[in-house]
């Protein structure tokens, strides 16, 4: 009997701690703009994708928003983009291309009247001296699997607060085009020193499947408040979740008046090398150097 008793006292505590508590979820109420865009020193056409957010739990595709007018400009120079696909993506020409030293600044001007702004100024970047690869087993326990691992060899400036993001191209397909799969650091801790053998990408042999592939390296100058909204956005979706995790936190963004997301100018090198299935060579053929 004292058993039972004890039990019941037990469930009437946790039933008097409970509480409904009503969350206020993203409605269409408040609904913001989301930009995401950039221009880099590579002539190409350059683009911004707009679009809004929506309720917690909707199972619909992003809302675009349409029917803007964009353009980015420099104290010189400025860029109209167009959406002529009607997709919420807008492009400028594709013989635009940024200048390093330069602050560049997206306008936006929505159907209903609303302005938005950006602005970020676009830092030079050294070239990267070379590239090397390895075909190897993992180093880690239990992974019996095989690696290349591409080598990046380079000089990095004495100038405090670099900050610098690589794109990785398999064979002309860009496979590093989600945030999670790109490499971002910041020169904090090599600040001035001559970086070797340093493993910018580690590609799994699975993505290797030529006799000989082309292995395309981009490596790009961000600033601060770049890297500080992709490291954010990173850590609030792929490294959130767990029981040790800390309770949400905006991500930071340039945008104004409320939007979120982010513009960035960015000078941009590239390098390529030949990797060739399962073998390892010591020496690499250089490709390509610096965009001009």
């Amino acid at each position: 009997m004292k058993i039972y008793y004890t039990i019941f006292i037990i469930i009437l505590i946790i039933s008097s701690c409970t509480e409904v508590i009503d969350l206020e979820l993203n409605t269409s109420e408040n609904n913001k703009l989301v930009v995401e865009g950039s221009i880099t020193t590579e002539q190409k056409s350059h683009t911004v994708k707009l679009s809004r957010t929506t309720d917690y739990f909707s199972n619909q595709a992003t809302p675009k928003e349409l029917g803007a007018k964009l353009s980015i400009s420099d104290d010189e120079n400025i860029f109209y983009l167009t959406d002529d696909d009607n997709d919420g993506i807008y492009i400028t020409d594709e013989n635009v291309k940024g200048q390093a030293g330069k602050t560049y600044r997206l306008d936006i001007e929505l159907e209903n009247g609303e302005k938005y702004f950006a602005e970020s100024f676009l830092k030079p970047i050294f070239p990267m001296d070379s590239l090397k690869y390895e075909y190897k087993k993992s180093d880690f326990p239990f992974d019996e699997n095989y690696y290349y691992s591409i080598y990046l060899y380079v000089q990095e400036p004495p100038s405090i607060g670099d900050y610098y993001q690589w794109e990785l191209y398999i064979n002309g397909i860009h496979d590093s085009d989600t945030l999670r799969n790109k490499t971002i650091v910041s020169d904090e801790m090599v600040n001035g020193v001559y970086i070797s053998k340093w493993p910018v990408y580690v590609i799994p042999d699975y993505k290797i499947l030529n006799d000989t592939n082309m292995v395309k390296i981009q490596m790009l100058s961000i600033s601060k408040e770049a890297y500080d909204f992709e490291l954010a956005l990173i850590l609030e979706t792929d490294y959130s979740g767990s029981n040790f995790s800390g309770p949400p936190a905006n991500i930071p963004t340039n945008i104004s008046n409320g939007a979120l997301g982010f513009f960035s100018a960015s000078d941009i090198v590239e390098d390529s090398i030949e990797v060739y299935y399962k073998k390892n060579v010591n020496s690499n053929k250089k490709i390509s150097s610096k965009l001009k």
